[in-house]
């Protein structure tokens, strides 16, 4: 029975080193994006800065792959997997007599940290409109 349970445990823990090594399983969702997004972009008042919240408009993901070297040199660490993500979101900042809303789209490197926390590097922004 007990070389059964070290069998069994075996091919569990080989099975589990194998899926992790598998690139796209590690892939944000939307929750994890929005999560991200509002950690970056959202900020209390202070007496120089107005509050700032975002709304989220629509996510599309894009592909993941192992970073690249150039990714790395960015800041990406190393053996990471980065799914890149659009992001089409409404930056809103509350002033004493108004609310100004602008509208945004960036194009987005999302990926886990060092401290295995979903965070954003944003490769660009547009300004729908303009």
């Amino acid at each position: 029975m007990r070389k059964n349970f070290v069998a069994v445990l075996s091919a569990v823990f080989i099975l589990a080193l194998t899926v992790s090594f598998i690139p796209g399983l590690d892939k944000p969702t939307k929750a994890d994006i929005t999560k991200a997004m509002k950690s970056k972009w959202e900020k209390a008042a202070t007496p120089l800065n107005p509050k700032v919240t975002i709304d989220i408009n629509e996510i599309l993901l894009g592909t993941s792959a192992k970073a690249n070297y150039a990714q790395q040199l960015q800041g990406v660490p190393k053996d990471v997997t980065v799914t890149t993500a659009k992001i089409d979101f409404t930056q809103n900042s509350f002033f004493a007599t108004e609310t100004q809303k602008v509208r945004r789209i960036t194009k987005a490197w999302v990926y886990r940290d060092e401290f295995k926390q979903w965070t954003i590097m944003n490769t660009a922004t547009t300004y729908p409109g303009n």
